[in-house]
């Protein structure tokens, strides 16, 4: 793929540091076969993604990750144009990367400070955050009752087994008395028949 010739034009980093540090990176000549604006210069584009790692990224940030720093470009609002299917992954250094920003053009370097970092939407965080605390609540609150039908089911089993226990105990003695009584009626006819004889 032919790569068009950047424009001359340097940034110094303002606010969004990112952003100047990239538009640079985008123009700096020396790295033209891994990182440059796009035949439109409406989007730039890296090739491959393990020597821009090793050799780019260093110079301008304290890292040389590549997933780093394409969160850092989805923090700013970029777009990954050029989505390639699942199932069609090439190898790391075979592979082509292009993003674009509405405010990120070639030659355009007065709009970069117009390109925002997305604010942190501490409302819906704060709000996600108390519909986790309340579904931890309910989860536990669920597990108390949980705990307490358990140990009412456990205490009734206990139950049930002392009264089999007690049951099994008093059909034993009913049981020995009913052989008592059957031998003593037994041994008391056999005595009064014996008499009769006599």
């Amino acid at each position: 793929m032919s790569l068009e010739p950047p424009s001359q034009q340097t940034t110094k980093p303002n606010n969004n540091t990112f952003v100047h540090k990239l538009f640079n990176m985008v123009i700096d000549t020396h790295y033209q076969h891994l990182i440059a604006w796009n035949y439109t210069g409406a989007s730039f584009i890296v090739c491959n993604i393990v020597d821009f790692s090793r050799d780019v990224l260093p110079k301008h940030f304290k890292h040389n990750n590549f997933s780093s720093f394409v969160r850092q470009l989805n923090m700013y609002g970029f777009h990954k144009v050029n989505k390639s299917p699942r199932g069609h992954r090439t190898l790391a250094e075979n592979q082509i990367w292009e993003f674009s920003h509405s405010k990120f053009l070639r030659g355009r370097a007065d709009l970069l400070d117009e390109i925002k970092r997305k604010a942190l939407e501490s409302d819906t965080l704060r709000r996600d955050t108390n519909d986790v605390n309340s579904h931890l609540s309910m989860m536990q609150m669920a597990q108390s009752d949980i705990m307490q039908q358990l140990g009412r089911l456990q205490e009734n089993f206990d139950k049930i087994v002392q009264e089999l226990a007690e049951t099994k105990q008093r059909q034993s003695s009913q049981q020995e008395m009913v052989k008592n009584m059957m031998q003593f009626l037994s041994q008391r006819q056999e005595s009064q028949g014996t008499s009769l004889l006599r």
